[in-house]
This record gives structure tokens, C-alpha cells and sequence, in this order.
């Protein structure tokens, strides 16, 4: 999943009843032609809101077990790193003292970075406070748990683990590690804010 998408799930989590819904609201009042002095606008605006806050797409047991496996691999940062390590020749030549080790620490700091700004602009668009007012209700077990995918999936993209049983212990760490993520962030995470 991306960290554009942990960050909207965290919006979802902590301020649903916060989130400006206007933009899908208020269209669709104007759509149906209402005449202001007949009806109670707010009213109706109040009953569209919790429409318009739910998820029109149930669950499935497939998706859902498919989406525990991926749900904090932060794609962004993934990403980035295939293309750094794929270049990572060119980089070395250009830049000595890069090396894939230090490239693979860069991208762990990298990532929860990357979450925080993706999260912080994600309030702004909803007109929120910059960061939640309690440090409590602050993302930390998104960006602790896409950090710690970060740097166990990055570790089954070459050029840091090589072998054959190397790869293998990589990549079934990785399928591991992700599924105990979704696992313990289902006990861990704190109840969607009503």
C-alpha cells in the first residue's frame, strides 16, 4: 500500500467527523436543484455527510487477506529504491561514497519522512490542524510499521543480499514480516475516532 494511502487511512481513523465533505456534498445538492427556501439545506447536508464518509466497496475475504499482506509496504519508497539500486553503479561512479548499504540506510530514514510530509499535507488539505493536538493521536504505529517493511522488503531487491538461500531468507522474511504487521496492527492501532 502506498503512504499516500496509510495517510488517508490514518485521516479516516482519527478525523472522519472533521473531514470537509463539501466537495462531494455540496455538487450534488446543486445536481438535484433544491430550493433553498422550501427545504433546510443544512439538514440535508448533515444527512449526506455520513453517506458521503462511507466506503461504498465491502471487503471480501481475498481482498482483505491480500491487503494484510501489503497494507504498510510503502510503494512510494519502494520505488524509489528500485530505481536507486538499479543505478546504483552510476551513482558509485559518480559519487564514491555511496554504496548499496548506505543507499539501503538513506531509504529507511528516507521513509518515515516521506510518510510524515504525505501525512502533514493530507491535513492541510482538509483544513486540520498541521499535526494532531495530542502527541497521542500522532501516526506512530503507520510510520513505525512502514519503516520496518521498508527495510525488509528492501532487503529482497539486490545488491545487498546475494546467494541463493540470501534471497530466499529475504523474500520469505519480507511475506512474514508483513503479514505480522497487519496482524499486530489490528491489536496495536488504536479504534477509528467517531
Amino acid at each position: 500500500m502506498s503512504l499516500a494511502a496509510l495517510a488517508n487511512d490514518e485521516l479516516l481513523r482519527t478525523a472522519r467527523s472533521k473531514l470537509d465533505l463539501s466537495t462531494i456534498i455540496d455538487p450534488q445538492l446543486q445536481r438535484l436543484n433544491l430550493n433553498p427556501a422550501t427545504i433546510n439545506v443544512n439538514e440535508i447536508r448533515s444527512a449526506m455527510k455520513t453517506v458521503a464518509a462511507e466506503s461504498p466497496v465491502r471487503e471480501n475475504t481475498a481482498s482483505s487477506a491480500l491487503d494484510g499482506l501489503v497494507k504498510y509496504i510503502p510503494t512510494e519508497s519502494v520505488t524509489l529504491y528500485v530505481a536507486a539500486t538499479s543505478a546504483i553503479s552510476s551513482l558509485t561512479a559518480a559519487f564514491p561514497s555511496v554504496t548499496a548499504s548506505g543507499l539501503y540506510v538513506s531509504f529507511i530514514i528516507l521513509t518515515p519522512v516521506l510518510f510524515m510530509l504525505i501525512y502533514i499535507g493530507k491535513r492541510r488539505s482538509q483544513k486540520l490542524s498541521f499535526m494532531p493536538d495530542d502527541v497521542t493521536g500522532w501516526p506512530w504505529w503507520k510510520l513505525f510499521a512502514s519503516t520496518i517493511a521498508f527495510s525488509v522488503w528492501a532487503l529482497a531487491v539486490p545488491p545487498l543480499v546475494t546467494g541463493d538461500a540470501g534471497k530466499v531468507v529475504a523474500g520469505f522474511g519480507a511475506v512474514l514480516v508483513s503479514t505480522l504487521l497487519g496482524l499486530i496492527g489490528n491489536v496495536v492501532e488504536p479504534a477509528e475516532a467517531s
